[in-house]
């Protein structure tokens, strides 16, 4: 067949539009070339970027803790104390310098210790210029980061004693590690450059930066702008945020720049790469890629000829295609029925599931699976369903259907393998069955029964069953687990009400007794007045001890120090009291800062930890504990208790199985549920357990 006239205005208008959409095509082709590889960049250096920051942060917290560490020694304190009193003390003199020349042997490279008026009391090693360029770790400038061909740490740390101020603490600590890792960038390419910032805190509108690039390392100031529409990375750097970006850095070239901050330290990190660099190799093959696109055009041209040609022979097989596209849909009706049915099971589970959540007996329960299961099945004119839960039979209209199908039962036949345990059956034919499991033990089944006429497979009934008896399952396991609580609660105020009455009560009547004693013996003129004192002494101690039995009892129902002091607070002294009762080496470490967490989260976060702990010393017999506080930042912001120990722990036996059927961990994992949050227990490699307690913290007391 033979092209017309129109036919070629066909060719010619489609040969355009593939110009045009082939061009498009490599444009668009191009640009996400270069979108890709700016991320995958982007990313790479915030890898690295990352990875200097977790060095350079513990690097230098350390030096500051070591500090601080130094100002704690006693001894050190003490001769301090002696030389404030007086200057002159000989043995004061010489046993501080004895303990200030120590300090080069454990990583000082210089220290001075100066009394309460600034006068210095001993000196060791020599300290870097102040004309050396600086970065302050602080406002205050009690540490800072000074570059002088080497990263050296100075930290400031005043001494008290007693509460009083007896003079300060100067050391400087020599940072290798970290000069190598800020002086070696070459690696990552020729144009990089790290930057190490921090604000200045006489201008709020420059940073101090420190930059390395391969060729030479420099000191400058940095103008940053706050309030514009667009924020440079280093100002995202200084507003907490972290990440990569395209940006224009202060040369006026373009760059892919990750940022990231450290806000215990208050400097910010910075690592770009000039992006005329990335994008050299792709540049380099741009040409080559053009001719190969001016080949693709023109092939697409020749095959556009060839396909109109295959259009017009293929008109014909179209119409035969048209009688397959009826077969098609014949067969898509029968589908669409079999989906019919499908969401009609759906729709009953939906039911069942929202009408159990209004209802509060079995007895009710069991009646509404019943209401919405028969019309969902496939027979339901021949079906009846049956619910022995704890030996107790619930069952669905005409019920007397199945006692001629169990007069039968040798006749039923196991047809597919356990779906939901590996006790459970799925048996069909005549009734297909689906066990009820509560907190891992058998506890019943649901059963549907069916008619002896009945025909075809069952196998999707047996999964709505399964379905059906899992949420009954949890129904029932959430009714067992509240009516736990409240018998806990209520064994807690009896507990609290015969504490009351046996002890507090027999006290202050003890009291009272001892009071109107004294009160006849002060009024009768001969009483000896020995007798009196003694007597009102014996109240004093009395009501001293009725004080604190008191403030014992309000412990138990809400801790004082959670509600003055917040979480941490509590936490620290949660941690100083199990090691000081217990005999166990409990430590517990946060890095929330300042979050503001609600109480509900606040009092469950300390719920938790308490039973984990109780659990590690009194069941796995633990003797080191650590508790630790974070915010995790994933889909969304999560605080995170985690709760280690190295006690005995788990086996895979069946004490795996008591362990978590105890009641402590139902009422750990019901918390963790009332706040949407998540309660996972993991058995440690070498010994023990681990606790992860994770709540949403933007949910305020929600």
């Amino acid at each position: 067949m033979f092209l017309t006239k129109d036919d070629h205005k066909i060719s010619i208008v489609g040969g355009l539009l593939l110009l045009g959409l082939t061009l498009t095509t490599g444009i668009t082709v191009y640009n996400a070339m270069r979108q890709q590889i700016e991320t995958v960049l982007g990313r790479g250096l915030t890898g690295a970027l990352e990875g200097k920051a977790l060095l350079f942060q513990t690097r230098i917290e350390k030096g500051i803790e070591d500090t601080r560490a130094l100002a704690l020694r006693p001894f050190i304190v003490q001769f301090m104390q002696e030389l404030n009193d007086n200057i002159n003390h000989e043995s004061a003199s010489s046993n501080l310098t004895r303990n200030v020349n120590s300090l080069t042997l454990i990583g000082f490279s210089a220290a001075v210790i100066y009394d309460r008026n600034d006068n210095i009391l001993s000196q060791v090693g020599v300290f870097s210029s102040n004309e050396n360029p600086t970065i302050l770790l602080d406002t205050t400038g009690n540490s800072k980061l000074i570059w002088d061909n080497v990263f050296i740490l100075r930290t400031s740390v005043n001494v008290f004693n007693q509460g009083q101020r007896i003079g300060k603490i100067i050391t400087e600590t020599r940072l290798p590690n970290l000069t190598r890792s800020f002086a070696n960038v070459q690696s990552i390419g020729k144009s990089v450059e790290f930057l190490i910032c921090a604000k200045l805190a006489e201008n709020r509108q420059a940073i101090a930066c420190l930059i390395s690039s391969p060729a030479i390392i420099r000191f400058t100031h940095l103008s940053i702008s706050y309030g514009t529409e667009t924020n440079s990375p280093k100002e995202m750097a200084l507003k907490g945020k972290h990440g990569f970006a395209s940006a224009v850095d202060y040369r006026d070239v373009s760059v892919i720049e990750a940022y990231t901050s450290l806000p215990s330290l208050g400097i910010v990190m910075t690592l770009k790469l000039d992006q005329d660099e990335l994008f050299m190799p792709v540049n380099d093959k741009l040409k080559d890629i053009i001719l190969y696109l001016v080949a693709l055009i023109l092939a697409e041209i020749l095959l556009l000829n060839w396909f109109i040609r295959k259009l017009i022979s293929s008109e014909k097989e179209a119409r035969q295609s048209k009688v397959k596209a009826e077969e098609y849909s014949i067969e898509l009706t029968n589908k669409e029925k079999e989906l019919r049915k499908r969401l009609k099971e759906i729709t009953c589970l939906y039911e069942i599931r929202q009408e159990m959540e209004l209802e509060m007996s079995i007895d009710g329960v069991c009646q509404k699976i019943f209401k919405h299961l028969i019309p969902a099945l496939q027979f339901p004119h021949a079906s009846v369903a049956e619910i022995l839960i704890n030996e107790k039979r619930y069952v669905s209209k005409d019920y007397n259907k199945s006692q001629a199908i169990e007069a039968q039962s040798a006749n039923i036949i196991e047809i597919i393998k356990p779906v939901r345990s590996n006790d459970r059956k799925s048996i069909f034919n005549f009734f297909i069955q689906s066990d009820i499991y509560i907190n891992h033990k058998h506890h019943g089944y649901l059963r549907v029964y069916y008619a002896q006429d009945v025909q075809g497979s069952n196998i999707e009934e047996q999964k709505l069953i399964d379905a059906i008896a899992s949420v009954l399952e949890g129904w029932i396991e959430l009714r067992q687990l509240e009516e736990a609580l409240v018998s806990v609660a209520e064994d807690q105020v009896h507990k609290i009400g015969q504490e009351l009455h046996d002890n507090i009560g027999q006290q202050i009547a003890a009291v009272a007794f001892q009071a109107s004693a004294l009160e006849l013996q002060t009024g009768d003129m001969n009483a000896p007045r020995d007798k009196i004192s003694e007597l009102a002494a014996s109240i004093a101690l009395q009501t001293q001890n009725l004080v604190v039995n008191i403030k014992q009892l309000s412990k138990v129902l809400l801790p004082f120090e959670l509600e003055a002091n917040g979480l941490i607070s509590a936490l620290q002294t949660l941690a100083t009291r199990i090691s000081g009762t217990y005999n166990v080496i409990c430590t517990f470490t946060n890095n929330i800062g300042n979050e503001d967490v609600g109480s509900v989260i606040t009092l469950n976060m300390y719920r938790v930890a308490q039973e984990a702990i109780n659990n590690a010393v009194i069941h796995g017999k633990a003797k080191h504990i650590s508790i630790s506080l974070a915010i995790n930042e994933l889909s969304e912001r999560f605080m995170h208790l985690t709760i280690c120990d190295d006690g005995q722990g788990f086996d895979e036996s069946s004490s795996e199985e008591n362990f978590f059927s105890g009641m402590g961990i139902k009422i750990m994992h019901y918390r963790a549920k009332q706040l949407d949050g998540k309660l996972t227990i993991l058995r440690r490699n070498e010994s023990g357990v681990e606790v992860h307690f994770m709540v949403p913290v933007d949910q305020g007391d929600n």
